[in-house]
């Protein structure tokens, strides 16, 4: 496991470096995923060089950032934009670039800028839209915890998704299986809940979770 509180060094180290696509991944130039790879190769570890796909293959838990509380350090945040591109045979979209949170208090996110060319931090959540939890990183060694928000909700994107929908399919409700909780896999989820007597909330944490992986209801 990545130790977090290195990982976050590694990105406020690159403030100041300069943005160029593909870099080197060093102070002569890095883009947004470079960082991860280059943060990634100090503790030893790999990551592809890529948002799309580390949005796809390297987060633990995912989901659309409602609000600043959504975040925690060590969280990848990503823009995103509706088309998938080609190379994906899904139809997540395109999760184009990606940043690393290094504080909430105040907001801090680090990130390869095409905006000035250089490496930046924001303060604010403008664009950012997808918040990940990265597979490899210690969220625990800096005392930090996941979000009440690590639970599936309305927004949240990918494989975790498509599980919940096949679960709540054996239950007998009538949904596609595309990877995106929108409205109808919210209703479904409601309606779930209140027949288990759960609270109905939308949100699939832990007791809709383990309702649905063979507790059941009545």
């Amino acid at each position: 496991m990545l130790d977090l509180q290195q990982l976050i060094a590694d990105f406020e180290a690159c403030i100041g470096w300069p943005y160029v696509s593909p870099g080197s991944n060093d102070e002569r130039g890095i883009d947004c995923s470079g960082m991860f790879v280059r943060a990634y190769r100090r503790q030893g570890a790999r990551i592809y060089h890529g948002s799309n796909t580390i949005w796809r293959k390297y987060l633990f838990a995912k989901g659309l950032i409602l609000s600043v509380g959504d975040l925690r350090p060590g969280m990848a945040v990503f823009k995103w934009k509706e088309k998938t591109p080609e190379k994906f045979s899904d139809d997540l979209g395109d999760f184009c670039h990606i940043g690393l949170v290094t504080g909430v208090d105040p907001l801090r996110i680090v990130h390869a800028s095409t905006d000035g060319m250089r490496v930046r931090a924001d303060s604010k959540l403008g664009k950012w839209q997808y918040w990940g939890v990265l597979s490899a990183v210690d969220m625990e060694s800096g005392a930090e915890r996941l979000p009440v928000s690590a639970c599936l909700r309305r927004g949240s994107r990918g494989s975790d998704v498509k599980a919940l929908q096949r679960a709540l399919r054996d239950e007998g409700y009538e949904l596609e299986i595309d990877g995106i909780f929108g409205y109808i896999t919210e209703n479904c989820v409601k309606t779930y809940q209140s027949r288990c007597g759960l609270e109905r909330d939308g949100i699939v944490g832990p007791k809709t979770w383990a309702a649905l992986g063979g507790e059941g209801c009545e």
